[in-house]
């Protein structure tokens, strides 16, 4: 039987755990309408305010800032003036301090920027992917968005494991520079968070050893990101970037970032974010609202709607910047598209009648067509193109003569699409001849192949771009080929 002492200790616990007040350490956040962000000096920003608090109390917790904050802090919340006039800053503050190969970036840049300023708002975010040459200005890239953009932590040098779990409780913006330079390991893990970052509701599991087993850890890891190399990175995670190949500066840039100009900027762009937040009971009531900005992409694919989706919404003055940037990728990556194995090989079942009365064709048959103009060094052995046959989704069929496939012709129209290889509509050809007036009013048009350095033709029909430079089609084909081989 317990004695009085012990129920009265046992009394005096549980009236100290309900009088004991719930602390958390946090850099702020956005929830049920209310807004706060950590500024410098280890206090909080909540509007346009001179009382910038040291704790904020919401629903029963009260919130402390971090000791130490690993991005660049703004020092309160600034009057932008508006909208216009905080784009203008922005894309001027990058202008200043970086080169870009073509002047429609700087917009790109600009409303990445502000995007990652409201990223609860989005359902998907595009990366962005400086890739050059050494000294080209990537760590520049890189440096100037760590100034600009929300939470952005230029990791440099940084573990898997820190990696996943700052993404899990600060939802910063990640910058990766020279993600080559990558250990195994921690390559794996880079590729694990791009992988699962992008879409918001996906998340990174991990699993790590412990006194008790095994344990499964969950990351979030969604949010904006950006990298810089010299090499390119695998196809699902460039279809999931804004492609920046840097070029060494033509004009004169700062050599200094100005610390004291892009703490001012930090301040407006934290006040932009304190008044599209604030109003709103849920995220998704503001994305609606962004949505409605976003012109018509019907020229694009669903992936690269995606990338375009945000920048578009939160875009004013650059919104046809960002437009033309848009139907330019898009007309890069048809190109590329066509240029493939996969599409020669398509264009091959499409236009040579190889097939039997029961649909098979015969690998050996496929292969003369291919390499009768391909060099010996260039000629592929019919195994390799029997893997790319079967990554398109062909059955292989065991015959007299020899290995074949069974040709549906319903997935070959289908793939024909893909690629490109069936011809459009009389109403998709305008929409293509109106995207390449456009393109070549924006554009200065290359003259020579970069492969064979012959003449390129004046309306660059059957041309391809890779690493920026265009070349004519059957010569990265072969190019392509020879690397393969």
């Amino acid at each position: 039987m317990p004695t009085k002492k012990g129920k009265s200790q046992r009394k005096n616990k549980k009236f100290a755990q309900e009088k004991e007040p719930l602390m958390e350490v946090s850099p702020g956040f956005f929830r049920d309408g209310f807004v706060f962000e950590q500024v410098e000096d280890d206090k909080y920003a909540h509007g346009e305010t001179e009382d910038l608090p040291e704790q904020y109390y919401l629903q029963g917790i009260t919130y402390q800032p971090l000791d130490r904050c690993p991005w660049s802090l703004a020092t309160k919340a600034e009057n932008y003036g508006s909208t216009t006039e905080l784009w203008r800053d922005v894309r001027q503050f990058i202008f200043d301090h970086l080169f870009l190969p073509d002047k429609e970036l700087y917009d790109v840049l600009t409303a990445w920027v502000l995007a990652t300023w409201i990223k609860e708002v989005w359902t998907v975010v595009p990366y962005i992917f400086f890739y050059g040459p050494v000294a080209s200005g990537k760590t520049r890239g890189l440096e100037v968005l760590h100034r600009l953009s929300y939470r952005g932590i230029l990791a440099a040098n940084i573990s898997g494991a820190a990696m996943f779990r700052s993404c899990e409780q600060w939802h910063p913006t990640l910058l990766l520079d020279e993600t080559e330079i990558y250990s195994k390991e921690t390559k794996s893990d880079v590729i694990g968070l791009l992988n699962s970052g992008y879409r918001r509701g996906q998340y990174a599991i991990r699993a790590r050893q412990t006194e008790n087993g095994t344990k499964l850890e969950v990351f979030d890891c969604f949010g904006f990101k950006a990298l810089a190399g010299t090499r390119g990175l695998a196809q699902a995670l460039e279809s999931r970037s804004i492609m920046i190949r840097m070029i060494k500066a033509r004009r004169p840039v700062k050599r200094l970032v100005d610390e004291k100009r892009a703490t001012m900027l930090r301040n407006k762009l934290l006040e932009w974010r304190l008044n599209v937040l604030a109003c709103e009971n849920e995220p998704f009531e503001c994305f609606e609202r962004f949505l409605e900005r976003v012109p018509n992409l019907d020229f694009a694919d669903g992936r690269l709607i995606e990338l375009y989706t945000c920048l578009l919404a939160v875009s004013n003055e650059g919104r046809d910047n960002i437009l033309k940037h848009a139907k330019r990728t898009f007309e890069i990556r048809q190109f590329e598209e066509k240029a493939t194995i996969e599409a020669e090989l398509i264009e091959i079942l499409s236009e040579h009648d190889l097939t039997d009365e029961k649909n098979v064709v015969l690998t050996k048959d496929i292969a003369d067509i291919f390499n009768s103009e391909r060099s010996e060094r260039e000629k592929w052995k019919t195994t390799s193109i029997g893997w790319k046959l079967r990554g398109l989704g062909f059955i292989k069929i065991h015959t007299g003569q020899g290995n074949g496939w069974l040709i549906d012709r319903d997935r070959l129209d289908y793939l024909k699409q893909i690629y490109g290889i069936t011809h459009p509509s009389p109403e998709n050809v305008q929409k293509v001849q109106n995207v390449h007036v456009d393109l070549d009013e924006a554009f200065e048009k290359p003259t020579t192949c970069w492969i064979c350095h012959e003449a390129l033709p004046n309306d660059l029909k059957n041309c391809t771009t890779e690493e920026g430079k265009t070349c004519h089609l059957e010569c990265y084909k072969k190019l392509k080929a020879g690397r393969a081989g």
